[in-house]
């Protein structure tokens, strides 16, 4: 990785986060966290909307648990959809279960961001407005967070491009 490229994703990373993140945090990890995610989500056509949720929701992984919402791992999955998703019975048993597996299995928490973008974008017709909002905010997709969420979205998505991670 040049120097060069490293720095413009700090810049991206700072402007996205403001006082909150520190270019200097910025680590080899995470950039290498964000291949990942661009590279799991290329056959689906959503490498961006990941990366950018990632981005959005933990920070790249650095905030991988909110216990007040119930939403886990790199990509903040309520853990209610999640049992849902798997046809698991809500218990406490399966919500630690679940919730354990999207904060330590990139792979099971990415497999589960990308069926909640694949089914909104099929409930809202590829309309991606509406299907940021939905990660957010579910059917609530036109309410003034969910709409700030997807505005959110993809304006980072315009500056990962430009930087092209």
């Amino acid at each position: 990785m040049n120097l060069k490229v490293l720095v413009l994703i700090s810049l991206l990373i700072t402007n996205i986060f403001g006082t909150n993140f520190k270019a200097s945090q910025l680590t080899k990890k995470d950039i290498k966290t964000l291949k990942m995610i661009k590279k799991q989500g290329q056959r689906y056509g959503l490498s961006y909307s990941l990366m950018a949720i990632a981005i959005k929701e933990s920070s790249i992984g650095r905030y991988l648990i909110n216990v007040d919402s119930k939403d886990y791992g790199l990509y903040q999955a309520n853990i209610k959809t999640v049992i849902n998703r798997h046809n698991a019975k809500n218990t406490s048993w399966n919500r630690n279960r679940y919730a354990t597996k999207l904060i330590t299995d990139f792979k099971f928490a990415t497999k589960n961001a990308i069926a909640e973008l694949r089914y909104w974008k099929k409930v809202h017709n590829n309309d991606w407005k509406k299907v940021w909002g939905s990660y957010n905010g579910g059917w609530k997709y036109n309410s003034k967070q969910a709409r700030k969420y997807s505005r959110e979205i993809a304006t980072i998505i315009r500056k990962l491009k430009k930087v092209n991670v």
